[in-house]
C-alpha cells in the first residue's frame, strides 16, 4: 500500500545491506537477495516497457478514433504520441539504472543516485497517469509532466553517465 511509504516514497527502490554477516553462507544469501532486488525491479521495468508498446497502439487508436468523428486535426492530437515516445524512454532509461545502483558502492554518491532514480520513477508513474487519463487531463498539464519527466531523466543521466 501507498500509504506506508509516506513522504519517504524513494525507500523502496533502495537495497538495504545488512553488514552485520559472520559466515560464508550468510554472505552468500544476502549478495543473492541484493542480486534479486534489483534484477527484479529490472525485470518489472521491461514488462511496464512492453506495456507501453500496447499503450502507443491503443493511443494511435484513439487518435484514429478522434480524427474519424471530426474531432480536431492530426496535429493537434501528436502531443500524446509524444508522451507516450517519452514515456517509453524514460522507461527504458529507469529500467538500466538498477544495474549500475547495484554495483555501486555505497555513501552519499548512491544515495544521492537513488534518490534521483526514484524521482524519475515517481514522475514516470505521474506522466504514465496523465496519459492514460488523457480525456480528463489537461493537455497543459500532460506536456508540463512530459517535461518534468524527460528533465529528470537528462538529469540523472547527467549527473551519473558521463563518459
Amino acid at each position: 500500500s501507498w500509504e506506508i511509504h509516506g513522504p519517504q516514497y524513494f525507500k523502496c527502490s533502495k537495497y538495504k545491506e545488512n553488514h552485520d554477516i559472520k559466515n560464508e553462507s550468510e554472505r552468500a544469501r544476502e549478495a543473492l537477495k541484493k542480486y534479486l532486488f534489483y534484477y527484479e525491479r529490472w525485470d518489472n521495468h521491461m514488462k511496464s516497457l512492453k506495456l507501453e508498446d500496447e499503450n502507443s497502439e491503443r493511443i494511435q487508436a484513439k487518435i484514429d478514433d478522434e480524427l474519424n468523428r471530426n474531432n480536431g486535426t492530426w496535429i493537434d492530437w501528436q502531443y500524446l504520441l509524444r508522451g507516450a515516445k517519452i514515456l517509453s524512454k524514460c522507461r527504458y532509461t529507469l529500467q538500466y539504472t538498477y544495474p549500475y545502483a547495484y554495483y555501486m558502492d555505497g555513501g552519499p554518491q548512491k544515495e544521492l543516485f537513488e534518490f534521483q532514480q526514484a524521482a524519475l520513477e515517481n514522475e514516470i508513474e505521474n506522466l504514465a497517469w496523465k496519459i492514460e487519463n488523457a480525456e480528463t487531463t489537461d493537455r497543459g498539464a500532460l506536456e508540463n509532466q512530459m517535461t518534468i519527466v524527460e528533465k529528470r531523466r537528462t538529469t540523472l543521466l547527467y549527473n551519473f553517465f558521463q563518459y
